[in-house]
């Protein structure tokens, strides 16, 4: 299915990708930096998907690069460090303040995951739910609902 992306805004600095890199001492999948090149902070379209415990979950938006956007991947992951296992990286947004996630607690290549705020509270490892063994097969996996 073909994506298209609406209200994404031009990333204005291609060094903050690696600026972001950097500080997590991380490497982003390669399919997710060039969709941020093109679509920066932009929301899918399909945007529904499925895990293998919940269905018709909503992906908001990328997170943004530039940090004077309000959902900014910066502010995001200083804010939510300390709530996320290690090496769980948000880059995108949904409607209730939940967010999807790179895995990379068992590999260098990035799974996406499903990050629930409520389940995280109770327990960390329950709030966190697999969705695709990577970006581009997590995108590719996007529909809509009929």
């Amino acid at each position: 299915m073909n994506i298209k992306w609406i209200m994404s805004k031009p990333l204005g600095n291609e060094e903050a990708v690696v600026r972001f890199e950097n500080m997590l001492e991380i490497v982003l999948p390669n399919d997710y930096k060039l969709c941020v090149a093109n679509y920066n902070a932009g929301r899918p379209r399909p945007n529904v998907f499925d895990t293998a415990q919940r269905k018709e979950l909503v992906a908001k938006a990328l997170l943004s690069f530039d940090q004077t956007n309000v959902e900014n991947i910066w502010t995001t992951y200083e804010n939510l460090k300390n709530q996320l296992p290690k090496q769980i990286v948000p880059f995108m947004s949904d409607q209730f303040g939940n967010y999807i996630c790179f895995d990379y607690r068992t590999s260098n290549e990035a799974a996406v995951v499903f990050w629930d705020q409520e389940l995280s509270h109770r327990n960390i490892e329950k709030g966190i739910i697999y969705i695709a063994n990577s970006f581009s097969e997590f995108i590719g996996g996007l529909y809509e609902l009929n």
